[in-house]
């Protein structure tokens, strides 16, 4: 017959797993210690602050000159909506009777709004005239507007035709549809 043991094996293995652990977490701390007494440095050596003193200088420097460009480029943008004024026109895309990519602007006379169209070179000069008129001391820019919903309109000989008409201003095809800018 098999007689248990007198003292328990858990008794002696215990003590052994915990010396055991305590060495493995050692040998995981090892590299960090030596990589410390390794590359240890005096840390109140005058000359390693100076080296950083000056190095922060620098870098605040910097700070301070990309501050201030910041602040001129927000000049500059709020200064352009002063000295700029947008007129909107749009390209029919068809839906309407008669649409066919024609040129439209939204004319404004009193309380009442009506769409008007601009037929051709004359019509573009008047328009061209109006805004001028209109606008003061501000430059005119013309923002045209491509259809907002899917249409083969306009063309690209409307395209074409309507750029010739304002060639002398500055003007922006805005197309929703592109796969590229204009």
């Amino acid at each position: 017959m098999i007689d248990l043991p007198k003292r328990s094996v858990t008794r002696f293995f215990v003590p052994l797993i915990d010396v055991l652990i305590l060495l493995f977490c050692m040998f995981l701390l090892l590299p960090f210690v030596s990589r410390t007494e390794e590359g240890s440095t005096d840390t109140n050596n005058p000359d390693d602050a100076v080296k950083l003193k000056k190095l922060l200088d620098a870098a605040q420097d910097k700070l301070k000159l990309r501050d201030e460009e910041i602040r001129q480029l927000m000049e500059e943008r709020s200064k352009i909506a002063d000295r700029a004024s947008v007129w909107v026109l749009e390209i029919d895309g068809g839906e309407t009777e008669g649409g066919r990519g024609k040129l439209y602007f939204i004319s404004q006379d009193g309380p009442k709004t009506e769409r008007r169209e601009i037929k051709d070179q004359a019509g573009a000069n008047l328009f061209i005239a109006r805004a001028k008129q209109k606008s003061g001391a501000k430059r005119p820019y013309f923002l045209i507007l491509h259809p907002r919903t899917k249409s083969r309109f306009p063309d690209a000989p409307q395209l074409k035709m309507y750029s010739t008409w304002f060639q002398s201003e500055e003007h922006t095809f805005d197309n929703p549809w592109a796969t590229k800018p204009e």
